[in-house]
């Protein structure tokens, strides 16, 4: 039997690599954020430490420059071998958790291609799940643009991948993804309990507080998949041109019942926690009237 334990969200500011429109990027701006987004998780894991820790999509970069040229995808991009995601294996084992996060991401497999991936790294300190988003208007490649190579690489389960922990099976979903139905029922129909969810959230009318879209999305997908959402918003623009506060905030967790467990509100840079009650919703799932991926 699983014990209460706790899930965060780590709403953390970023420094942009691209800081400025007509200015040079800033490179070292990657460690900056690297290191702002440890410093954060070890700080909290000293008094009240959670066994997962999510962080926002573009924590390492902000999002603007990515699709310009060869060199910004250069600055940005990461190998899950690279010293910055060993940094973070390096922090999930120090603090006996599970990190996600998501990366601009560079593979041997794939020459001159990068991927906006979400990953997991266990308490071991190695990288357990990869998650490449489906839908992304920028230049990266998506699995559904070389889908038939991918799946004879990787195998279909890579596309909805799920792995399975002492604290529930975990999948990550980005952003967007939030919008799709079938994104999040793909992953609970392989067995997701809790849905990662590293995004990266400015300021519109469908993204308006409690009855924007979104927000009716994320307590749709956990009340549909009877699912667990941990959903991690960047925090403030530091050091660039961009208005400080361009990021709405609200990180939230969402309980499987898609009730708003807690919520950021603030834009600024905090560090959301809340019990996962497994049992819980693993009784309610064996309730048949109720459970929908069961009557599926």
């Amino acid at each position: 039997m699983t014990g209460i334990f706790s899930a965060a969200a780590v709403q953390s500011d970023v420094w942009p690599v691209f800081p400025r429109k007509d200015a040079p990027p800033e490179p070292g701006h990657v460690q900056k954020n690297l290191d702002r987004a440890i410093e954060l998780i070890d700080r909290v894991a000293l008094w009240n430490p959670s066994k997962i820790y999510v962080l926002p999509e573009f924590f390492l970069t902000g999002a603007s420059g990515i699709g310009i040229s060869k060199e910004a995808r250069e600055l940005m991009c990461v190998s899950m071998s690279g010293p910055e995601i060993a940094q973070l294996c390096s922090l999930a084992t120090r603090v006996d958790a599970y990190i996600a996060g998501m990366v601009w991401e560079v593979m041997d497999d794939w020459p001159d291609r990068y991927w906006n991936t979400a990953f997991i790294i266990s308490p071991d300190g190695e990288v357990v799940l990869k998650y490449h988003k489906h839908y992304d208007p920028t230049g990266k490649t998506k699995p559904g643009d070389v889908m038939d190579e991918y799946v004879e690489r990787y195998g279909l389960d890579a596309l909805f991948p799920v792995i399975d922990t002492p604290f529930g099976r975990l999948g990550c979903l980005i952003c967007y993804d939030i919008n799709f139905p079938e994104m999040a029922r793909c992953l609970a129909l392989q067995g997701a309990e809790i849905l990662l969810h590293p995004t990266s959230e400015g300021r519109a009318p469908f993204l308006k507080e409690d009855t924007g879209g979104w927000e009716i999305g994320k307590r749709s997908r956990a009340y549909e998949n009877l699912v667990y959402i941990v959903s991690a918003n960047q925090g403030r623009f530091r050091g660039s041109d961009f208005p400080t506060d361009r990021m709405r905030g609200r990180s939230q967790i969402i309980d499987f019942h898609g009730q708003v467990v807690t919520i950021a509100e603030t834009t600024g840079e905090t560090i959301l926690q809340a019990d996962i009650e497994l049992e819980r919703l693993r009784q309610k799932r064996g309730q048949l009237q109720m459970n929908f991926l069961a009557q599926l």
